[in-house]
């Protein structure tokens, strides 16, 4: 038995295991009318694979470690939870069954983007970077662009978005900061050339009524619950020095997914 549960982890691809799993999921949501038995039978399913593949002491969730191979898997499932696939709310029956539609037909990697939207940080103090779906990115002197599949988005931090609107970047002695808000334009422009259907094309700012695409999507570890200390993320990520920078609150009632891990990690390590 150990040696088919090796056999099986060996072999494990989480990307695509997401998809699957979002699949099933935006089935069973549009054949149960949108009713949280599918939340349930997702979190069910993430529970079982934890204890199947996770070394772990009864009754401990601090002794829990899962094979690297299904280290993101948790991951992709908190953003699948909170995704247009699974949460109709503000969305049409249209724009819910056209996503739904959507997620069905294209490859692996597309459709992990939709699950966990990409994000990309331009900044004065280096090239464009690869930054966490986290409220700890979201800083004042950054531009970052998020890439959802079904939306590009443009967003100015607060410092930012001060000097566009002095016209600071017409001036050429900053010429830089010209640069820094040409750069994500250009990128952006090379996705919405190459990706059928289009994406919707969204340019923000700090306290923009658009924000709210990106607030939306981003781990919120920081709320207005708990505007000045971050909870952090998950486990993988508590070496990222990013985390202790600070960040935007976000306005929701939803969990961590810090919090999301620890009670995974508990219902994973229970004797009953």
């Amino acid at each position: 038995m150990s040696a088919q549960k090796e056999t099986v982890a060996s072999g494990f691809d989480q990307d695509a295991a997401a998809v699957l799993m979002a699949r099933l999921a935006s089935w069973r949501a549009a054949n149960e009318n949108d009713t949280p038995d599918t939340l349930r039978w997702l979190d069910r399913s993430l529970i079982r694979l934890v204890q199947k593949f996770a070394d772990y002491h009864k009754d401990d969730p601090m002794s829990l470690r899962l094979n690297e191979k299904f280290s993101l898997f948790p991951q992709f499932m908190f953003h699948l939870r909170r995704s247009q696939f699974l949460q109709v709310f503000n969305n049409s029956p249209d724009e819910t069954a056209y996503y739904r539609h959507v997620l069905m037909s294209e490859n692996v990697l597309d459709s992990t983007t939709m699950i966990q939207p990409v994000l990309y940080a331009y900044s004065f103090q280096g090239p464009p970077e690869p930054v966490l779906l986290d409220t700890s990115s979201i800083l004042p002197d950054r531009i970052l662009l998020m890439d959802d599949y079904f939306h590009v988005l443009i967003y100015h931090g607060q410092t930012i978005d001060a000097w566009k609107k002095m016209k600071y970047h017409e001036d050429p002695q900053y010429a830089s900061l010209k640069q820094l808000l040409e750069a994500p334009v250009v990128e952006a422009n090379e996705i919405l050339a190459h990706r059928f259907p289009v994406p919707r094309y969204i340019v923000t700012e700090y306290e923009g009524s658009q924000a709210r695409f990106l607030l939306s999507k981003v781990n919120p570890s920081l709320t207005h619950n708990n505007p000045y200390a971050n909870e952090g993320g998950a486990p993988v990520f508590t070496d990222d020095v990013s985390l202790q920078e600070g960040g935007a609150p976000v306005f929701t009632d939803d969990v961590s997914l810090q919090v999301f891990m620890e009670h995974l990690k508990k219902l994973a390590v229970q004797s009953s």
